[in-house]
């Protein structure tokens, strides 16, 4: 196998696993070591700590710290302002290596002359501009007005991806969109922008005919769109009598806590990996709801497969193919009625395997970087 060098630039620290957009990132990571690549990783660190895990799959591990305060002023979107380190740059410019930017947050420096003549691959995890303007919708005062401001600056920051040789896209429904920022003339060399989808740790898919009578919500509560999401849930749906909800995911607000205790809604705040997947393989139904048709849910395909039902809105799964795997709801009275019939119904061992032949053609991390990856190469 030959070995090829490679940068990546991470928004974030990528391990722990433990939300979606670190999911994706690591995923791709030991994919890409396992795929023979040499991966120098940069990582924006916030309070994750430097992690040794890393260092399994990358031949070099940088850390920076964001600069949060100086970028409130900058003309830069804050997403990307706060992660403009020179330090980075100079490091960037340490060999010819290929650059992968994770996150149109890690961009800053697309366009700098002292990267022209680099292969600069930008991945996309949403249309930024457009996720953006949907929080300030569903906000108030102070985050309303951030989240207005950063989606406008945004969508004046994204004609940079023109810089990228490719675009990586998350979804379909993106590729169209960043079809927009191909820089060729020629038809042929139009097709720089390429579906990725998700990557993810290898499913070992296993029905569980005897899942429990309860529904549950997880993800990471501290997301805006997630506590969103959860609040529209509990003000709107009426439960069927005798069925549990049960909500868990990482750093629940002090206001959700009291609402789930009122409601007697059982919150499970900051479970273990262990906790966390034993729940999700658990419940009869999974119940998800988003006011954003952007980016592929993370928590949809940890949902999926499990050998629970997957009650959803339409605007969830915008962009995949995954419909035929999900029950669709789009009013709380569909909702309410659909939640009634599918406590009397497990899912069926034949739907189960439906959703086990699907993942794996679409979702297989490692196929998918080779398939992509050697078409950039």
């Amino acid at each position: 196998m030959i070995s090829k060098k490679l940068h990546i630039i991470s928004f974030d620290v990528p391990f722990p696993a433990d939300y979606g957009g670190a999911i994706d990132v690591f995923y791709r990571v030991v994919a890409l070591h396992k795929l023979g690549y040499k991966i120098t990783l940069h990582c924006f660190e916030y309070g994750r700590g430097k992690q040794e895990e890393l260092n399994k799959y990358c031949e070099q591990v940088y850390y920076y710290k964001r600069k949060k305060f100086s970028a409130f002023f900058a003309k830069e979107p804050f997403i990307v302002a706060s992660r403009k380190s020179t330090q980075l740059l100079a490091n960037l410019q340490l060999d010819d290596a290929p650059i992968l930017f994770e996150g149109l947050h890690t961009c800053a420096f697309l366009n700098n002359k002292n990267l022209k003549k680099r292969l600069k691959i930008a991945r996309t995890h949403n249309i930024e501009h457009d996720y953006y303007a949907e929080l300030a919708k569903t906000s108030k005062g102070w985050r309303k007005l951030f989240f207005q401001r950063e989606a406008k600056k945004l969508q004046k920051f994204e004609p940079i991806l023109a810089e990228s040789n490719h675009i990586l896209a998350i979804q379909q429904n993106d590729v169209s969109h960043f079809k927009s920022y191909s820089t060729y003339i020629k038809p042929v060399e139009t097709k720089k922008v390429h579906l990725l989808t998700a990557s993810m740790p290898k499913l070992e898919m296993e029905f569980n005919p005897n899942t429990e009578e309860f529904c549950l919500f997880h993800g990471n509560l501290s997301v805006v769109e997630n506590e969103n999401a959860l609040m529209w849930i509990i003000g709107n749906i009426t439960f069927p009598k005798g069925l549990l909800f049960v909500v868990a995911g990482k750093n629940p607000s002090s206001n959700l806590k009291s609402i789930c205790a009122q409601l007697e809604v059982e919150l499970i705040a900051n479970p273990s990996d262990e906790e966390m997947q034993n729940l999700i393989q658990s419940a009869r139904i999974h119940l998800l709801y988003t006011e954003q048709a952007t980016g592929l849910k993370l928590k949809l395909l940890n949902a999926l497969s499990s050998s629970g039902h997957v009650l959803l809105n339409d605007k969830m799964i915008a962009g995949t193919n995954l419909e035929e795997l999900c029950i669709l709801a789009n009013s709380p009275e569909e909702y309410s009625e659909k939640l009634n019939v599918l406590m009397e119904q497990p899912l069926s061992e034949d739907n189960y395997k439906q959703r086990e032949i699907i993942f794996q053609e679409q979702f297989n991390t490692e196929n998918n970087c080779k398939r992509v990856f050697d078409l950039i190469n």
